[in-house]
């Protein structure tokens, strides 16, 4: 159905808005875990030298840091990869989505590891670290807008092998209560989880408000159906990838005869629900998700039809055709007595590799050609008398226009 159709356009237009949030903020967190790694590195160098004589310790706080760094280093890495002006299916968005998040999870778990292998015995650096750990879950809270779910497995993986270590061997305190900084940390921990319910939940509210104003603003606000702004995104999007997959795309211009002598003649109510009723009969074209239709302009519709052959869509404008008819709305002042409608098909379809290689260098399709051709058949389906379905391939309005040139030529001979 097309309102899906521009429904899943919406969400997928909101999701690539969040991940490229997201991705924006990459470089903020990447500064931000290299700061705080150096601060707890030069404070447990420190402790080390003047506490400990164990060289591996040294080994330990080394590689800890490397391949913190070197996980940082790939995730940003990643950002750079991902462009947010470049139109990105579902599929896609949620693969770039998922990389993020597994690569903020595996960070975060790292930093959990400094919690049981890098722990320091004197209290104050171990209020440091619980500290450092907390500001690293705070770096992370833009995953919020992706999931929930995935920042609470972070917020475990970061806080729960400190609260095991300290409850191991309780931290030393000269009034002797040793589990006073785990309670604190169980605090904090309630308190950001509680915290992060409720940034994801406002975010979550944004999103629908956002995606219903997006959706009105898509939407023709008689027929309830999509309206040129979202046709013109989602012919663009899909021409892209049709192109880039090598597919063909389809596309049905339909205008409804003598319209405006039905206007004129039955009113602008009557009108309306015209338009209303012939717009109801899209669903006989848009059966899959990637279909659409829409109110192109007044009283003509365009239905795209991705991933569709000439036959097919032939065929699909036909049945609307027949549709429309069936409705059998009376037009006294139509030849058919009764509402009716023009279709113009036109496809374009990859080349063939023997195509591709006898074309010319500058043989090139583009939307425009799509375009030209459904409307160039559907002024074809009216001058052979209306209420019929007429096809023009994409690129023969081309030939047509030199066959044309070239006759005006020959006759300005004779």
């Amino acid at each position: 159905m097309s309102s899906n159709t521009v429904q899943s356009g919406v969400m997928t237009e909101i999701k690539q808005e969040q991940v490229t949030t997201l991705y924006r903020k990459t470089t903020l967190g990447f500064w931000g875990n290299l700061v705080l790694a150096a601060i707890l590195t030069l404070f447990l160098f420190r402790h080390h030298r003047s506490e400990f004589n164990d060289q591996s310790f040294n080994y330990y706080i080394i590689i800890w840091l490397a391949l913190l760094v070197a996980v940082c280093f790939y995730r940003l890495n990643l950002t750079r990869q991902f462009n947010p002006s470049h139109y990105h299916d579902p599929n896609s968005i949620v693969l770039w989505a998922n990389k993020h998040i597994l690569l903020t999870t595996i960070i975060n778990t790292i930093w959990g590891a400094a919690g049981f292998i890098l722990l320091p015995e004197n209290f104050s650096h171990q209020v440091l670290l619980a500290a450092i750990l907390f500001s690293v879950l705070l770096i992370s809270i833009p995953v919020l807008s992706i999931s929930r779910f995935a920042y609470s497995i972070q917020l475990f993986a970061v806080l729960t092998p400190i609260l095991v270590s300290l409850t191991v061997k309780p931290a030393y305190t000269s009034s002797g209560d040793g589990f006073l900084l785990p309670m604190g940390i169980l605090i904090f921990a309630g308190t950001l989880f509680s915290v992060s319910e409720y940034i994801h939940r406002m975010l979550m509210d944004l999103r629908d408000s956002q995606s219903s104003l997006k959706k009105q603003a898509n939407t023709d606000t008689l027929t309830q159906i999509a309206n040129r702004r979202a046709f013109d995104q989602t012919f663009k999007n899909e021409w892209r990838r049709t192109t880039r997959d090598e597919l063909p795309i389809s596309l049905l211009l339909i205008d409804i005869d003598n319209f405006s002598l039905y206007n004129e003649t039955q009113g602008q109510r009557a009108g309306d629900n015209c338009l209303k009723s012939i717009a109801s009969c899209m669903e006989v074209v848009t059966r899959r998700p990637a279909d659409l239709a829409a109110r192109y302009s007044g009283e003509e519709f365009a239905v795209l039809l991705p991933n569709t052959t000439m036959e097919n869509a032939t065929m699909l404008g036909e049945k609307l055709r027949a549709k429309v008819e069936q409705l059998q709305i009376p037009h006294p002042s139509s030849e058919h007595k009764v509402v009716t409608v023009s279709v113009g098909v036109s496809c374009c379809a990859p080349k063939t590799e023997e195509e591709k290689a006898e074309a010319e260098e500058d043989d090139v399709m583009f939307p425009a050609m799509l375009m030209n051709a459904a409307d160039n058949a559907m002024f074809l389906a009216k001058k052979q008398g209306r209420n019929r379905v007429a096809e023009q391939k994409c690129g023969e309005q081309r030939l047509a226009l030199v066959l044309q040139k070239y006759a005006e030529k020959e006759a300005s001979r004779t």
